[in-house]
């Protein structure tokens, strides 16, 4: 290719890419520009700090103080900053549904649209400066309405929604919470009825505790957390309906110069105190009430002003013992002159004694969640100089909880039941209260060291089992585990030994699990059928040997059953005992004892 060519080849791309540039940026351009066109004022919302509504008879005007609206004219009053908010976002978005040229205004004034004495002057502040916008009349379709931007010469129209969305009114305006307040910021609250005072405080928070509520007056007492929480939420939840004055002169005309009712929060060393008057004149369902800070006289729902007739005890945590399980070490249940201690190791629950023995895991953890869950029915007495009525006096049970060393986490005292009432009276050590609980509420607690042992009988496992022997009315067999890890029978001398069965046997009696232990030694074992046992293992692991025995049936589900080691008489249900029972050696399985006819010689 020549040069020249070269040249001209280079030089028309150029002038082709310039044109196409231009050609796009001037697309751009003239996109915006239509874009702006349309829009009926370029704001953002976020930006304006004031507004004004000027109507013929009344002007409104809000301010923005830091993120919040408030009503500056014709009254002083907190804004509904949604309200607010909601107007200026419509306002950034909306559009104009058509403009006027001037040449088309030439055969019409602004009077024909109703701009010369519009009915709404919406005034609009920010850092670009003041804003106006004059809303005329409505077309003769009424789906829209005539507008014009101060300064501008020329009209528009926007749609009909976007009109009515701006043009408020003074109510809609006003902020209708009652008590503005954050909840976990709440302090302490009163509640004043006539004479009564009704005071709760919140405690503040440490490193190891979350703050708390608690009744102060007229008495000192726990308090239903749950309960308080409600209450704060219906308090914030509060909602002016209408407004009546704005004249504190009128506050003797509706009884809030001597309120019925009083309702104070603090947060921190700030308190809000609602005045609540007397019903409605014209509707029941409403009374009238005011800030103590403020002039404002409004209606609230009778319905939601009820919630707050509380009495002490409406309020009052209905729980005897409230603690944290985890800070439970030790526990005593003393009944009359016998008294069990259960300690914590590590994770583990022993019952103390001169030989620790290991406590049931889950009738532990059962005893503190139960003790835990124990309502009152009744506040009985707040303070009861006498504890002989209630029998608590010389209580018949004391369940005392302990933490770290001598720590006392709590206390329960169990009284007298009152079978006629099907109550029973209860009193914390640290509280001066008598509680009635139904009967039935503490007559689970287990108050005998048994109750509480392992049910877990043998502690042996099953792969350390070396030999074991069956006896029974039938015969004898004794099997040992060889060198090659199986079974040999020693004894009858004929059959087939069923080594599943076997296995099954020495599993279960490894993890075997009392149904409920009923003595820790071997004595007076004929009250069991345990001196002539229908069956008999002796189980040898290393150098141990355990003897287990089973006697006669207590009920349909359960037997009477003996371990040597530890020493304990039992009951076991009647798939366990069919387990243990189950023939291992198939006949003809010869014997070489002669034992009894109906049971075995005891040991």
């Amino acid at each position: 290719m020549k040069p020249r060519t070269t040249i001209l080849l280079i030089i028309l791309t150029v002038v082709l890419g310039g044109f196409l540039y231009w050609d796009i940026r001037k697309g751009t351009t003239t996109e915006e520009a239509e874009r702006k066109a349309k829009k009926l004022l370029e704001l953002k919302s976020d930006e304006v700090t004031w507004v004004q509504w000027a109507f013929s008879n009344q002007t409104i005007v809000v301010e923005k103080s830091r993120e919040h609206w408030e009503i500056k004219q014709p009254l002083a009053a907190r804004a509904d900053n949604n309200a607010v908010h909601s107007i200026l976002d419509q306002l950034e978005f909306a559009q104009r549904e058509r403009s006027f040229t001037e040449k088309e205004l030439d055969s019409q004034t602004l009077a024909d649209f109703g701009l010369t004495s519009p009915r709404l002057r919406l005034t609009l502040r920010d850092k670009k400066g003041e804003r106006t916008l004059f809303f005329g009349a409505e077309t003769p379709t009424k789906e829209a309405v005539y507008a014009q931007v101060q300064g501008e010469k020329t009209a528009c129209l926007v749609a009909k929604y976007v009109f009515d969305r701006v043009n408020t009114t003074l109510d809609s305006l006003r902020n209708r919470v009652v008590m503005d307040f954050a909840e976990r910021a709440a302090t302490r609250i009163e509640i004043k009825i006539a004479d009564r005072l009704l005071e709760l405080a919140r405690s503040a928070p440490t490193t190891n505790t979350e703050p708390r509520w608690a009744i102060v007056k007229p008495f000192q007492a726990r308090a239903d957390q749950q309960k308080v929480g409600d209450l704060l939420t219906n308090i914030s939840s509060l909602r002016a309906q209408d407004f009546i004055s704005e004249d504190a002169k009128d506050a003797r005309l509706y009884r809030l110069d001597e309120p019925r009712q009083e309702l104070t929060v603090w947060t921190g060393d700030k308190g809000q105190t609602l005045l609540i008057g007397n019903p409605a004149t014209n509707d029941a369902s409403k009374v009238y009430a005011k800030l103590k800070s403020a002039d404002s006289i409004f209606t609230l729902s009778a319905d939601h002003i009820k919630r707050f007739d509380l009495q002490v005890n409406d309020l009052r945590d209905t729980r005897v013992l409230t603690f944290h399980e985890p800070d439970v070490r030790r526990i005593e249940i003393a009944c009359g002159a016998d008294k069990v201690t259960l300690t914590q190791t590590g994770h583990f629950w022993n019952i103390a004694g001169a030989v620790p023995v290991a406590a049931e895991e889950t009738v532990v953890q059962d005893l503190l969640r139960r003790l835990s869950e124990i309502t009152s029915t009744q506040f009985v007495a707040d303070v009861a100089a006498d504890l002989n009525p209630f029998g608590l006096a010389t209580p018949r049970l004391t369940v005392t909880l302990f933490g770290e060393g001598t720590n006392v986490v709590a206390t329960l005292l169990v009284g007298t039941p009152d079978p006629q009432a099907d109550r029973c009276f209860l009193k914390r050590g640290d509280e001066p209260f008598i509680y009635g609980v139904s009967t039935n509420a503490t007559a689970w607690i287990p108050t005998t060291r048994l109750a509480y042992r392992a049910r877990r009988v043998a502690n042996l496992h099953a792969g350390d089992i070396t030999k074991l022997t069956i006896e029974k009315p039938d015969g004898k067999v004794a099997l040992q585990l060889g060198a090659d890890k199986k079974w040999k029978m020693l004894e009858p001398a004929q059959g087939v030994l069923n080594v599943d069965r076997v296995q099954q046997l020495l599993d279960v009696f490894a993890f075997l699990r009392a149904g409920e232990i009923l003595r820790e030694d071997l004595d007076n074992l004929a009250t069991y059928g345990l001196d002539k046992p229908r069956h008999r293992l002796i189980v040898e692991a290393g150098t141990k040997t355990v003897i287990f025995q089973l006697g006669k049936a207590k009920d349909e589900q359960a037997t009477f059953a003996s371990c040597s080691d530890p020493a304990l008489v039992f009951t076991l249900d009647s798939p366990t005992i069919t387990t243990l029972t189950n023939s291992v050696v198939s006949a003809p399985a010869a014997t070489n004892i002669a034992p009894p006819q109906s049971a075995l010689p005891a040991k």
